[in-house]
């Protein structure tokens, strides 16, 4: 398998320098992430807008999704250090894998959990980034989504969390069952996607055909928490091994 990422831009409305970000830069360098310069390469695509990570080869094609809110930083992070990991040859990927670490580098880049005043995940059902990922995702035969995000720890729900539904894909609560043996996670499930969250990733997806969970992490939003950067690497790890792909 070749560690090189191909990339496509799928959205240039949504760009922007995550380095502005401050919190980004500072974690970038004292991480040493900077220094890895194919990585940061990969990473400066973003300035052109969403960009979606492709690498491997397989019968299963699979994506895992961050920066959905902004402000969420621990997952982007947590996905920024597998991409690193595929490129230092750490992993043997058995399937072809859609990686976005920065789905909204515009969002990203102010530190917000909105795009324009909205929040993307109540608008993918509708134009934009949103629901062009998952467009993307169903036109290039994926079959498992990994949507990953991070909880404040003074909000809902506050703890390391997997949300599922049941219906109408029942291999949702699997996925998110699995994850939560594996890590230290809670398992949130719905009985029918779409059913208290309109819009959101994980239900759309799920709705369109494409099993889909979406995990938590604890950090604050806007910072850095490390224990919230592991635990979201934890769970995009354990969602790659549902699927027998690493």
């Amino acid at each position: 398998m070749s560690d090189k990422f191909e990339y496509n831009l799928i959205d240039s409305e949504t760009k922007g320098d995550i380095f502005n970000n401050p919190v980004i830069k500072n974690y970038f360098n004292n991480e040493g992430f900077t220094e890895n310069n194919a990585l940061m390469r990969y990473v400066s695509e973003t300035r052109k807008g969403s960009i979606v990570y492709d690498v491997g080869t397989g019968n299963k094609s699979l994506m895992i999704i961050a920066g959905v809110h902004g402000d969420e930083l621990a997952p982007q992070i947590a996905v920024i250090k597998f991409m690193e990991e595929i490129l230092n040859g750490e992993w043997n990927l058995r399937c072809k894998l859609y990686i976005v670490p920065f789905l909204i580098p515009k969002a990203t880049m102010q530190n917000t959990r909105f795009l324009d005043y909205k929040d993307m995940n109540r608008q993918a059902t509708n134009s934009g980034i949103t629901k062009y990922i998952i467009d993307y995702a169903l036109s290039h035969n994926v079959v498992g989504l990994c949507d990953c995000h991070s909880t404040d720890p003074n909000k809902k729900p506050g703890y390391n969390s997997v949300f599922c539904s049941i219906r109408p894909l029942v291999e949702s609560s699997m996925i998110a069952r699995y994850i939560c043996k594996n890590t230290n996670s809670r398992l949130l499930p719905v009985y029918m996607a779409g059913s208290t969250i309109m819009g959101s990733v994980e239900d759309e997806s799920n709705l369109r055909g494409i099993p889909s969970v979406t995990c938590e992490s604890v950090s604050p939003v806007c910072k850095i928490d490390p224990s919230g950067v592991a635990e979201s690497y934890n769970q995009l790890i354990s969602f790659l091994n549902y699927f027998k792909v690493i």
